[in-house]
């Protein structure tokens, strides 16, 4: 029974094996293939971040030449109503309390629309940052899937008895190689690139939404402007 158990085993290596010298051909073969789709792997990883850093560094450019201009419209959007206000003030008729009262109309739109301007921005930034987690949380996923491909050779001998089921052990390798190249050119690239063409398209959307938010302040400024050059004959006594 033990003898018949040895010659059933020893036939089982002998069918499942292959020669250690084809082995070790082979296992280079498969470690060159693994190397070549990692080194692809990592270039388009660095494509990714690239692009991502560009697209998300042209948003931040964009939103701070806006901030920077709706910041400079706030602080002398009503420098010609004040200019007027102050030289009212020294007419012999003018009611000084109805023009100061006007100044800090003024001055209380300002501080609305400062505050109204942080509220498009920090909006903005939220936006931003989002795109920016969700990118970097991509090009991790990306280098994980990377660096997996350049381990596979080393972990298929940690995995395998390569003495007893060599020819399981290769066609382990094949098999793995071709489902990751299969799911890096149908799945992991394609996906990474559609983010990364979604961002293109959306950054120009982005940055419409933040200069609509911004005009908002604007258009309000200019209605409280109206109202107090409507209201400025009022602060002249009869």
């Amino acid at each position: 029974m033990k003898l018949s158990l040895l010659v059933a085993l020893c036939g089982l290596a002998t069918v499942l094996a292959v020669p250690m010298t084809e082995l070790r051909e082979r296992t280079e073969e498969f470690r060159t293939r693994f190397d070549e789709l990692h080194r692809e792997k990592n270039e388009f990883v660095d494509i990714v971040r690239q692009l991502s850093n560009y697209e998300l560094r042209k948003l931040n450019e964009a939103s701070q030449s806006l901030i920077a201009h709706t910041w400079s419209d706030i602080e002398h959007f009503f420098d010609d109503t004040r200019t007027i206000i102050g030289e009212m003030i020294l007419y012999p008729n003018a009611d000084e309390e109805c023009l100061l009262g006007l100044t800090e109309e003024i001055v209380a739109e300002r501080i609305r629309a400062a505050d109204a301007m942080s509220a498009c921005a920090a909006f903005k930034i939220n936006i931003k940052e989002s795109l920016a987690e969700e990118m970097r949380s991509l090009g991790n996923t990306l280098q994980i899937i990377s660096t997996a491909a350049a381990e596979y050779t080393l972990f298929t001998f940690a995995s395998h008895n390569s003495f007893i089921n060599s020819a399981g052990h290769l066609q382990w390798l094949e098999d793995n190689y071709e489902r990751q190249r299969v799911f890096w050119d149908t799945t992991a690239r394609n996906e990474a690139q559609a983010d990364l063409d979604a961002m293109e398209v959306n950054r120009p959307a982005l940055i419409r939404e933040f200069e609509a938010c911004l005009a908002g302040i604007n258009d309000d400024m200019a209605e409280v402007d109206r109202n107090i050059n409507q209201r400025l004959p009022r602060c002249l006594n009869s």
